[in-house]
């Protein structure tokens, strides 16, 4: 197992949770085994559960919202998920009318990347707060991991759980989110400006919080960076 870091500051800074049942709806494979890796180390169990669905390879917002709303709807789908915390998982690159597919999305938590998820995924490796173009950013990740990024590789994600540095990440996106709150910008009314983005911190802070809260850490506080490690 790779180890994630979280400093005891941000253990202090921020609420412990129980994570209860949330089902992901994933737009790619990539988000999908991204998830898949946290899943399987928060054991299932009456009270937790973490499903993450894939719709299709080759999906976008609107068919993953759509997916969702289909799944949701299914009578059998619907009396084992309805008091499950609901999560849509997409980029921000298309249909060219994402906001409307945001706001649409509002019943959702979203967990959405401007441009794309590996926006993210670079955020584990370096700080990124301007927008950059899909293929720069799939290049910094080949420079990082030392090897061409593959998307929807199940390796290279989780080479990137594992090698990168979630806490920077963390840091990274929610200080891009504060700059744009200042602006007055929210994912509901101006994601097409909001570039580079991403909230799928908030969902990967409580699945660090919560393991660590469960006493299931491994290893010493490392001095040198006033690190915690999870095994």
């Amino acid at each position: 197992m790779g180890r994630t870091r979280l400093s005891p500051q941000r253990l202090s800074e921020t609420k412990k949770t129980n994570i209860g049942r949330i089902i992901i709806f994933c737009e790619g494979k990539t988000e999908k085994y991204y998830f898949d890796y946290f899943a399987e180390i928060i054991k299932k169990n009456k009270y937790t559960d973490i499903e993450v669905i894939l719709e299709t390879a080759n999906g976008n917002a609107q068919t993953v919202l759509n997916f969702a709303n289909e799944f949701m709807s299914n009578e059998r789908h619907n009396q084992k998920f309805n008091t499950y915390g609901k999560f849509l998982a997409f980029d921000c690159d298309a249909p060219p009318n994402i906001q409307a597919v945001v706001s649409a999305a509002a019943e959702y938590e979203l967990l959405i990347s401007n441009h794309l998820f590996e926006t993210w995924l670079l955020m584990h490796f370096e700080d990124v707060d301007k927008k950059i173009s899909k293929r720069e950013t799939y290049q910094r990740l080949s420079f990082h991991l030392h090897d061409t990024y593959s998307k929807g590789h199940k390796g290279k994600t989780r080479e990137i759980v594992q090698n990168g540095n979630i806490e920077k990440a963390i840091d990274n996106a929610r200080t891009l989110e504060k700059q744009y709150n200042a602006e007055g910008k929210s994912i509901f009314a101006n994601i097409k400006d909001m570039n580079s983005f991403t909230n799928v911190y908030k969902l990967i802070e409580q699945f660090i919080i919560w393991k660590i809260g469960k006493k299931r850490f491994q290893g010493p506080v490392h001095e040198s960076r006033r690190m915690m490690v999870w095994e």
